[in-house]
């Protein structure tokens, strides 16, 4: 266990450029914005403003930096697992952590525990401290604009507690449902290093292409394999109904909204992408034993236990 956790810091030392610096320097840029603009006078309210209230206001605040900051993340995940499966290869024997006595296997699950539970928990982290800033604009919004009110610190802190919930909520079900295709990015890492993002999107596109003689134009327009790749990216079935929610004039509910969005999940999809993840994983294991005992053969030597 203490060399799993040892592991796992050495991805975060190694990883915390884009997943802690990167969104500390955007919660700087951020701040120093709001700061300036406090200072200048320089925020201007339309007294047109289509909410209903100040605590809506925050509310859809939050909520679209939630979307922002997923996106992030997402984005950022998707690079890590293309070169963090490919790393070890290079030579790093000064640290203290290439030494050390482990498995593959351990390797492998110290990379896929970080990327889906440490660089998650910073982004969140980052999140929250956003939401403290859209406080901040709120108070100011309301200031300017007194029709809106000023709700008590108490239902603030309430509403951005059920928001921040069922922003958790979605960011899991979201690395769950996006997990196949940082194992397959992964998986190209192993054999192609630095190509595998490009190859990433390169190889669907070829077989959506090969799609067209193949089947002569029978198929969707795009073909098979795009057409359910691009069914595939969308996250959730249809949030119409949640939409409407979330943009009614009533506080959002957490309780209400949770259970609504799982049920938008279409969970044969989910599942089996686990099951390709798991494929995935172990295509990552074996090209790394594979790659291992090839040097070995070359050194002359044992290089890591198996």
């Amino acid at each position: 266990m203490k060399s799993l956790v040892a592991l796992i810091k050495r991805e975060y030392l190694e990883h915390r450029g884009a997943f802690l610096y990167a969104p500390g320097v955007i919660l700087g840029i951020m701040t120093l914005v709001l700061v300036f603009g406090i200072a200048s006078n320089r925020f201007q309210m339309h007294h047109e403003i289509g909410v209903p209230s100040a605590l809506k206001f925050f509310e859809f605040g939050f909520l679209a930096v939630a979307l922002l900051w997923s996106m992030y993340l997402l984005a950022a995940l998707f690079f890590y697992y293309a070169n963090a499966f490919s790393a070890d290869r290079r030579n790093n024997a000064m640290l203290f952590w290439k030494s050390m006595p482990v498995t593959d296997f351990k390797v492998l699950a110290s990379k896929s525990l970080a990327g889906m539970t440490i660089f998650p928990a910073l982004i969140f982290a980052a999140y929250l401290i956003t939401g403290v800033l859209i406080y901040v604009v709120t108070m100011i919004t309301a200031m300017m604009l007194p029709r809106l009110g000023v709700p008590g610190i108490f239902e603030f802190f309430s509403s951005g507690f059920q928001i921040a919930a069922f922003a958790f909520v979605c960011l899991v079900m979201a690395l769950l449902w996006y997990a196949p295709f940082f194992a397959w990015v992964g998986a190209l890492s192993t054999v192609f290093r630095r190509w595998s993002i490009p190859l990433a999107f390169l190889i669907p596109g070829l077989i959506g292409l090969a799609e067209n003689p193949i089947f002569n134009d029978t198929g969707p327009r795009s073909g098979y394999f795009l057409n359910y790749l691009s069914e595939r990216l969308r996250f959730g079935a249809d949030n119409l109904h949640l939409e409407r929610e979330i943009f009614a004039d009533a506080t959002f509910n957490a309780a209400v909204m949770i259970p609504r969005f799982l049920s938008t999940i279409d969970w044969a999809q989910l599942v089996g992408g686990l099951i390709v993840v798991g494929a995935g994983l172990f295509i990552i294991l074996r090209e790394r034993q594979l790659g291992l005992a090839r040097r070995e053969q070359r050194e002359g030597g044992p290089s890591r236990m198996t």
